[in-house]
């Protein structure tokens, strides 16, 4: 695995990232102790707000190496989008967006929406009335938001 052109093959415990107790509750409840080669290549410099180019497999974690340092750095007293991540496809959207839910759970008023077409488009209206932080979308569904000025 490569981050910013160089390979990654570290494994750290998660414990030794300077995570918050929230975040770090939620991975415990997942069962996970190890960060994997992306996630410990990747989470110090998302933390110190770097740009990172990572370049690793399917399932080596991609989504919680850059989730985890999303959510450590929304702000949950302000009410407007925060993060924003681009999925090609619903299904990785969804998938994406409820890794990130799961590191939200304790993080108190820390807010998530999925969009994505296929859905009805009233119900994502009215959870985007809720002020989420964070929007998962595919960019279709993004851009209907964007002319319905939603998002």
């Amino acid at each position: 695995m490569e981050i910013n052109g160089e390979q990654v093959n570290e494994i750290v415990n998660y414990a030794d990232l300077g995570l918050s107790p929230e975040v770090m509750k939620a991975i415990d409840k997942k069962g996970y102790v190890q960060a994997t080669p992306v996630q410990a290549g990747a989470i110090p410099y998302f933390m110190q707000w770097k740009d990172v180019i990572a370049k690793a497999p399917t399932g080596t974690g991609k989504t919680f190496a850059f989730g985890i340092p999303m959510v450590e750095h929304i702000d949950p007293e302000r009410e407007e989008v925060q993060a924003l991540v681009l999925a090609p496809t619903r299904e990785l959207a969804v998938q994406i967006q409820e890794e990130l839910r799961d590191l939200c759970e304790f993080k108190e008023g820390v807010r998530t929406v999925c969009l994505y077409g296929g859905a009805p488009i009233d119900k994502q209206i009215n959870t985007l009335k809720k002020r989420p932080q964070i929007v998962v979308a595919t960019p279709g569904r993004l851009m209907d938001h964007m002319k319905r000025r939603t998002v």
